[in-house]
């Protein structure tokens, strides 16, 4: 007579893949994390020469995605695509591959940020090999939101060396934020205090040019009256 196995409440015959993966769909629908993740892993060890096996690895990394544990989802989509290159749900392992990423990236600007490195290479990654895919208007709005956290990482860097009189480092960063992250929303501030690191440490032209960078680019800023004034006080002082 054929095993059963008892799923909440329901009687599954143990020899049956289609059976367990409704199961475990069930389970996953449920929220019922750990049973879900039970029932994947056993269909793929006791079937995994049937389709459900494969579907089974997938739903696993959706699993771990769905209860947040992101590192874990990442790496069990990464060892999909390995395994099944042709899959024809890769390009959504690869969209998932970023998406475990980018759900990773620390909300504090200090923290380390190298999941976000990591979000965009992937989502890029998608749009290269599956041009033609679904999942790339939303891969291109986690680039850019993946670049605009860095663009918030170097911003503070670059704010925690102004506000310890560190103006050469403080340049270094502003320009990096002005030519690495432009039009996120950054230029204008990033313009100013470069403007300013210069001019304390007596680089007139360099600051001149910032600010005049600033006056061209947004001649509505808030901040044109002190670069304006700022021109008008370096030409006092004759170029070093």
């Amino acid at each position: 007579s054929s095993v059963l196995i008892r799923c909440s409440g329901k009687e599954v015959a143990a020899d049956d893949p289609d059976g367990l993966f409704r199961e475990a769909e069930d389970a996953l629908k449920d929220e019922h994390y750990v049973t879900a993740l039970e029932r994947f892993r056993d269909i793929k060890n006791r079937f995994p020469y049937s389709s459900r096996a494969v579907d089974a690895e997938l739903r696993i990394a959706d699993t771990y995605f769905e209860q947040e544990s992101y590192l874990e989802a990442e790496s069990a989509y990464e060892i999909f695509k390995e395994l099944h290159p042709t899959h024809p749900k890769v390009a959504y392992v690869q969209y998932r591959i970023g998406l475990s990423y980018y759900k990773q990236i620390p909300d504090n600007s200090a923290r380390d940020l190298t999941a976000a490195y990591h979000a965009i290479e992937s989502f890029e990654t998608l749009a290269e090999k599956f041009p033609s895919s679904e999942f790339n208007a939303k891969g291109k709005e986690y680039i850019i939101e993946s670049r605009k956290r860095l663009a918030e990482h170097e911003g503070y860097v670059a704010d925690f060396y102004f506000r310890r009189k560190h103006y050469l480092s403080a340049s270094y960063r502003y320009s990096a934020l002005l030519k690495d992250f432009a039009q996120l929303g950054y230029d204008e501030e990033a313009l100013f205090r470069l403007g300013q690191s210069y001019q304390n440490i007596h680089m007139f032209g360099n600051a001149k040019d910032a600010y005049q960078r600033l006056l061209s680019e947004f001649p509505n800023s808030g901040l044109k009256g002190d670069a304006q004034a700022a021109i008008e006080d370096m030409s006092k002082h004759p170029q070093p």
